[in-house]
């Protein structure tokens, strides 16, 4: 059976599988479960360039810090105080932008996780995703489910929002991927690195 496949430009470290085409066009082609041998169908989906850019600044908190960089030296970059949390973990936001990012130091008071604080509706993420996406894409991830699934089921990449070391006992680090839609709310898949294997998901409602 024929599928379709659309990938998103990457916004430099933020998307997953390719570079950043100043066109802002990538193809994308089907070649798996092709019993019938149908041709393969390539579908170019366009990327405005000033999009990728407003959702690359918005982005800028989360993309400037580095796993295992220490509190001191990213709260100097960030400029901004930190909000601890209930659970201890700590959010630094753009004043401008409303983005941020949230942080989990490890007991060496170094990044252990970071994980993208959207703001509001998220216009400038949204613009990227070519198709609007729904819980029900979302909670069809399985564990153990490769990441070219992944992409035939939710339509696109994603972008990533999350990223940290491996926790005790295990040796992957995990990401996650996400698609957001124009009503702010937001699908989650997150894969083990380097084997890119799904380990969870979760479905984001919109603000009220």
């Amino acid at each position: 059976m024929r599928s379709l496949k659309y990938k998103l430009a990457p916004l430099g470290a933020a998307l997953v599988l390719g570079g950043l085409l100043l066109s802002g066009c990538t193809t994308a082609s089907t070649a798996t479960n092709n019993p019938a041998k149908i041709p393969e169908t390539t579908v170019t989906t366009t990327v405005n360039p000033a999009n990728a850019a407003a959702a690359q600044a918005a982005m800028k908190f989360y993309l400037a810090v580095t796993l295992d960089q220490s509190r001191a030296q990213l709260e100097t970059m960030l400029g901004v105080p930190g909000e601890v949390q209930a659970d201890g973990q700590v959010a630094y936001r753009d004043p401008d932008s409303g983005y941020g990012v949230l942080i989990r130091f490890g007991e060496d008071d170094a990044v252990f996780a970071k994980r993208l604080l959207p703001s509001g509706r998220s216009p400038e993420l949204a613009a990227l995703n070519p198709f609007p996406v729904t819980d029900k894409q979302a909670y069809r991830m399985a564990a153990g489910m490769p990441f070219y699934e992944v992409q035939d089921v939710m339509g696109s990449d994603g972008i990533e929002v999350s990223l940290s070391k491996p926790e005790a006992g295990s040796t992957k680090q995990v990401t996650g991927l996400g698609w957001f839609n124009p009503d702010g709310s937001y699908a989650v898949v997150y894969l083990n690195l380097p084997q890119g294997l799904v380990v969870g998901s979760e479905f984001v409602a919109g603000p009220a």
